[in-house]
């Protein structure tokens, strides 16, 4: 039992911090995986259960981005409502819902169609360890940008599905989906504070999607009850960090200074290219 949750931790802790920060969360779980220790603690003590701890950390991370956003959810929510009950659609909330939707169509089409093919054929660490310095060359690039001051409300159907691209890009693993969309938010002429409100705005309903389509799955299978108390503290420390990491990353782009972790995916990449090849 203590090994296992030291296993989870170590997964969970990494999920927190990389789901958040632009180092890409799936290219450090694909990379932790291939570690031989871990690997074989988690085929020792939760075989064939790797699908339903990657639905519960997801879910953790969802729900540490509604605590983080709740105001803004809420604000949205009762907007909406308001716009659709006044049949008044240029409300700032109900141009801003359907941004939100317009933006996850991208990786929701290529979530559905394609996500066991991605997972099938680039889930290996040579393809994560390259594609991780792929995610830092765009993360310095946003130094680059000429920034400019342009609210969600006011970016236009055309510029969501734009940014959604680069959203749909992040499902390779190595690729960081909030370093992505904050980059295409920023790109498409957003503030860099309201690049990376919008950046976790759309991931809610993509994290979503992504965990529910994953639980169904789950639920053709059978799930070890040896992983209910380990898993759940794991979801709560998970929280906890993805929380800190949310508050870090919105203070870091305040001042445009996501291109350090570029330099950090860059040479986490090359050097775990060296030492494959």
């Amino acid at each position: 039992m203590t090994q296992l949750l030291f296993i989870l931790l170590i997964l969970g802790v990494t999920q927190g911090i990389a789901e958040f920060l632009p180092i890409s969360s799936s290219g450090h779980l694909v990379i932790l995986e291939h570690v031989p220790y871990i690997k074989k603690s988690l085929d020792t003590f939760a075989k064939n259960q790797n699908l339903f701890i990657n639905v519960a950390l997801h879910f953790a991370t969802l729900i540490a981005i509604i605590i983080y956003l709740w105001k803004d959810i809420i604000e949205i929510i009762k907007g909406l409502f308001l716009g659709i009950k006044e049949k008044d659609l240029t409300k700032k909330e109900v141009k801003i819902s359907m941004y939100i939707v317009f933006a996850s169509i991208p990786a929701g089409i290529i979530g559905i169609l394609l996500h066991d093919f991605f997972e099938r054929v680039f889930s290996t660490p040579k393809i994560a360890f390259s594609l991780l310095i792929f995610n830092g060359i765009i993360l310095i690039h946003t130094k680059k940008i000429s920034i400019k001051d342009r609210n969600i409300e006011q970016i236009g159907l055309a510029r969501s599905i734009f940014i959604g691209f680069f959203q749909a890009i992040a499902i390779l693993p190595g690729i960081s989906r909030s370093g992505m969309t904050i980059a295409g938010g920023m790109f498409s002429g957003l503030a860099p504070l309201e690049a990376a409100r919008f950046s976790f705005l759309m991931a809610i309903p993509v994290i979503g999607g992504a965990g529910l389509l994953e639980f169904v799955k789950v639920l053709k299978g059978n799930v070890s009850t040896n992983l209910i108390v380990p898993l759940a503290i794991t979801m709560v420390i998970t929280i906890v960090v993805a929380l800190a990491c949310l508050k870090l990353l919105f203070a870091l782009v305040k001042r445009i200074k996501i291109d350090i972790f570029g330099y950090y995916t860059i040479a986490l990449g090359i050097i775990g290219l060296i030492i494959l090849l």
